[in-house]
């Protein structure tokens, strides 16, 4: 008996033996097909590093003025009032303007904003324009035949009935025409104002909702091209690679669309 137990004790040692012999060799095939696939890889990668830290003495890729100051909700808004301002510092006159109502014109086109020069040169910009009930719309533009109101939400959510109380405000001194655009940094829809309002504001073309990705990004690299001076259009250009860096939208069932980013 003891011969037999001892005979299938080597019988079974023998096949864990056989187990263990077999799996070393595919381990060891496994790895050296890895090491195969990955040694030009990361030859390249090398290279490519390389490379860069050579060329990065004169291209900085990775340089973004603007992501070093990390902005604020008040500083875009400051950004972009400044941008839209005919008398801004950025000595472009009414060109940013002009392209701020071309791209707008491709979500929605109300009859009295003009394109014409000698109308945009009269609009006057406001920032943080009090409303009657001690709120602050970011962005006011004052055309002569009516208002633009731009609610600037790159991160956060609106407070309660704040676009709301945005509308109504604007509809009061605007008397008839009006736009009150919600610009966010995600691509949401508006909660602080009730479906039937928004639908029928958006029904007279009096309301908006545009995101950074979809209107903002577009905008700015209309800017770009039609701007003259070169310290202007270095900012652009960092302005552009920092949102489209920072801001993915939100599109069916949470899923982030991604860049081609």
């Amino acid at each position: 008996m003891s011969g037999e137990v001892n005979f299938y004790l080597e019988s079974v040692n023998r096949f864990f033996e056989g187990l263990r012999d077999s799996y070393r060799k595919e381990r060891e095939s496994y790895e050296k097909k890895l090491s195969r696939f990955f040694e030009p890889l990361i030859f390249k990668y090398r290279v490519a590093k390389e490379i860069k830290r050579h060329t990065d003495r004169y291209l900085a890729s990775d340089f973004n003025l603007v992501g070093i100051m990390s902005p604020d909700e008040n500083k875009i808004s400051d950004v972009i009032a400044e941008l839209l301002n005919p008398n801004g510092k950025h000595g472009q006159g009414e060109v940013f303007l002009k392209e701020f109502l071309e791209v707008l014109r491709g979500f929605i086109s109300p009859d009295w904003l003009s394109f014409d020069n000698s109308f945009l040169s009269q609009v006057v910009v406001e920032r943080e324009c009090s409303t009657d009930e001690g709120r602050r719309i970011d962005i006011l533009l004052k055309f002569p035949k009516g208002f633009v109101g731009i609610e600037n939400k790159p991160w956060a959510d609106e407070q309660k009935n704040q676009l709301k109380d945005y509308a109504e405000y604007m509809r009061k001194i605007s008397k008839k025409e009006f736009l009150l655009i919600y610009l966010n940094g995600w691509g949401r829809e508006a909660t602080s104002i009730e479906p039937e309002l928004k639908n029928e504001l958006i029904e007279k073309g009096k309301f908006i909702e545009l995101s950074y990705r979809r209107f903002l990004v577009p905008w700015l690299k209309e800017c770009l091209k039609e701007c003259e001076a070169e310290k202007v259009r270095w900012f652009l250009r960092n302005f552009v690679d920092w949102i489209e860096e920072n801001f993915r939208e939100e599109v069916n069932d949470g899923i982030t669309e991604e860049r081609n980013h």
